[in-house]
């Protein structure tokens, strides 16, 4: 058993048991310390098909990872990065949907303003490439963002 099988058998039962709602009920309420390791453990789950279908199949993921953005820590905002992208860049367009109506658009961009990593600054970028297909499509600007009192041209 190679080292990916086993993680990808601890992602199974993960997975299987039910632990990732106990996981995203952390991240509501859970401080610095915990909502990392907490989103640590979602980055880790993500990284493998199952995983991924897991994490996305509850509705509360991605309001959480969206609201955790740059509310947290770097390393917080680094792991939710990493979430979308792996949730984002396969096959699963609701997902990139999802992430835009809840404001993902604009959260990304900042995060690019304020710094970060190479790693994660090269996955924000792709991200916001893959959002950016679905800007015309889409009123995907959050109402927590500042603009809901301005009113749209007819």
């Amino acid at each position: 058993m190679t080292i990916s099988e086993n993680g990808e058998i601890i992602t199974l039962k993960f997975v299987d048991i039910g632990l990732i709602p106990y996981i995203l009920e952390i991240l509501v309420d859970g401080d610095k310390s915990i909502c990392e390791k907490a989103l640590g453990i979602l980055d880790t789950i993500s990284s493998w098909d199952r995983g991924r279908e897991g994490v996305y199949e509850n509705a509360l993921t991605m309001p959480l990872l969206v609201k955790k953005i740059l509310r947290v820590s770097d390393t917080a905002t680094r792991f939710v990065v990493s979430i979308l992208w792996k949730l984002c860049m396969g096959e699963n367009e609701n997902a990139v949907v999802e992430a835009m109506k809840l404001g993902a658009f604009e959260k990304l961009l900042v995060v690019l303003q304020v710094g970060c990593g190479e790693r994660t600054k090269s996955k924000v970028t792709e991200l916001l490439k893959l959002m950016n297909l679905y800007k015309d499509e889409l009123d995907c600007f959050a109402s927590s963002a500042g603009f809901k009192f301005v009113k749209r041209p007819n």
